[in-house]
């Protein structure tokens, strides 16, 4: 819930300098701590991502997982050869 607050000089135009970025919410208030329990990170859910993006990325994990595989078994193969060349 926290906002980015746009001074009137800068118009919302002008990028500010970091150090001039301020932020408000309307349980951040001094001296009233017992506000601050109020203050809630947002959690996204779940339910807006596509069954199909769940299956597109478990393609991609699995694809992964095989090429790990082959590269790990090239690489023990190159170690072979390696130790009997010495």
């Amino acid at each position: 819930g926290f906002r980015k607050v746009v001074h009137i000089e800068q118009g919302g135009l002008v990028k500010p300098d970091k150090d001039d970025t301020e932020f408000q919410h309307p349980y951040f208030i001094r001296g009233q701590e017992r506000l601050l329990e109020n203050i809630k990170r947002k959690v996204t859910s779940v339910s807006g991502i596509k069954n199909e993006d769940i299956k597109v990325r478990q393609d991609n994990v699995t694809k992964l997982l095989t090429d790990i595989q082959v590269m790990k078994g090239k690489q023990e193969s190159m170690d072979s050869k390696l130790i009997a060349m010495k």
